[in-house]
C-alpha cells in the first residue's frame, strides 16, 4: 500500500530521500520539504500514488496527484506526500508533448519511472555555434564565464550569444551559467564534499552565496538537501 500521508512543510523542512542526478534530468524519491515562492529553469512534474500535492501556483492553491510546472512557473510547495516523487526535466532535453501524454500513467515511485524517463526527453537541435557555446561554458566551470570570449569561442556577437540563449534556451546567459553552477554543486556535496567546500568547487563565492541562489531557484536553503542520497543517471 502507498504511504497516504501527507505532511506540512514549512519552508525550512529538510528534504530526504534518494536523489537520481543526471546531466539534464533529475528525479527525487522521497518528501521534498515545503519550498518558499519561486522559479527555476526546469520543468517540474509532481507525482504521488498515495496523499496529493498540496501546491501554490502563481497565487493559486492547487492539489493533485500528478502536477506539471513549466519552466519559470512560480510556485511554492505547501505540503508534501511523505513518499512522493519529484522529476525535473531540463526543457532543452524534454519532450512536453509525451510529458503530458503519459502524465495522468506515470508512476510515482523512482524504480517503475526510471526506464520512462528516456521517452519523456528528447534533446532538442540547437545551432552549432550555441552547442559550442555550451560546451565552452562548461570546459571553464567553476572560473569565471566571460561572454565576450564565450561568443567569440562560437563565433557569434555577444549580442547575438544572448539572444541565442533566450531564443533557444529559453534562458537568459547568466541564468544558464548559475543553473551549471548549481548543479555542480549538488553534485559534489550529496557526493560527499561540505557544503562550503561544495559551493567553493562550483564557482560560489562561499557558502551564503550559494543558498541565496538556491532559494531564489528552488525555494530552500542548501543545508535542506542534507536528508538526500545521491545515485547516478547516465542519460
Amino acid at each position: 500500500m502507498p504511504d497516504a500521508r501527507i505532511t506540512a512543510s514549512p519552508a525550512d523542512s529538510i528534504w530526504t530521500g534518494a536523489l537520481l542526478l543526471g546531466e539534464h534530468v533529475a528525479v527525487l524519491q522521497g518528501r521534498a520539504g515545503g519550498s518558499g515562492r519561486h522559479a527555476h529553469y526546469a520543468h517540474q512534474l509532481l507525482l504521488s500514488d498515495g496523499a496529493p500535492w498540496q501546491v501554490e501556483i502563481d497565487g493559486q492553491p492547487q492539489t493533485g496527484h500528478r502536477l506539471w510546472l513549466p519552466s519559470f512557473q512560480p510556485h511554492a510547495v505547501l505540503a508534501a506526500p511523505s513518499e512522493g516523487c519529484t522529476v525535473y526535466l531540463e526543457p532543452a532535453h524534454a519532450d512536453v508533448e509525451a510529458i503530458l501524454r503519459q502524465l495522468p500513467q506515470l508512476p510515482a515511485r523512482l524504480l517503475a519511472l526510471q526506464p520512462l524517463l528516456s521517452s519523456l526527453s528528447r534533446a532538442q537541435p540547437l545551432d552549432r555555434r550555441l552547442r559550442t557555446a555550451i560546451a565552452e561554458i562548461g570546459a571553464r566551470l567553476p572560473e569565471g564565464v566571460s561572454a565576450a570570449e564565450i561568443a567569440e569561442a562560437a563565433h557569434l556577437s555577444p549580442s547575438q550569444l544572448h539572444r541565442r540563449f533566450q531564443s533557444d534556451l529559453a534562458i537568459t546567459l547568466r541564468g544558464w551559467v548559475l543553473w551549471r553552477r548549481l548543479h555542480q554543486a549538488l553534485a559534489r556535496h550529496l557526493a560527499g564534499d561540505s557544503l562550503t567546500v561544495s559551493a567553493h568547487a562550483a564557482g560560489f563565492a562561499d557558502l551564503p552565496h550559494l543558498s541565496r541562489s538556491l532559494r531564489r531557484m528552488f525555494g530552500i536553503g542548501a543545508a535542506q538537501l542534507q536528508g538526500l542520497r545521491l545515485q547516478a543517471y547516465s542519460e
